[in-house]
């Protein structure tokens, strides 16, 4: 994430708590990610207005920049990370601090 591997990262992504965000992800792979966030819900924007799907996992395919909402509601540290496991193997890996 964020061109880097989680061997590279010196600590975990902050959320305060009951804090809303954007997160946007942009797959300039090659391959299909599916996108996992433990503990919380992400709200797929689909230009739909209040019909916003809710989920645990969001396929960004190649090529492709989703964006979805959050409401850090859920404090503790979440794992959040590509469900493939070969690429949370190697590296596709985050851990978020909600506080």
């Amino acid at each position: 994430f964020d061109g880097k591997k989680f061997s590279e990262v010196t600590g975990p992504i902050h959320f305060e708590k009951d804090e809303r965000l954007r997160l946007i992800l942009i797959n300039d792979t090659m391959m299909e990610h599916p996108i996992h966030l433990h503990g919380m819900w992400m709200e797929l924007e689909n230009g739909q207005g209040e019909l916003i799907p809710r989920k645990h996992t969001l396929n960004v395919k190649p090529g492709e920049r989703v964006s979805a909402l959050i409401t850090a509601d859920a404090e503790g540290s979440w794992a959040f990370h590509c469900h493939l496991l070969y690429h949370m193997d190697a590296g596709m890996f985050r851990v978020v601090q909600v506080s």
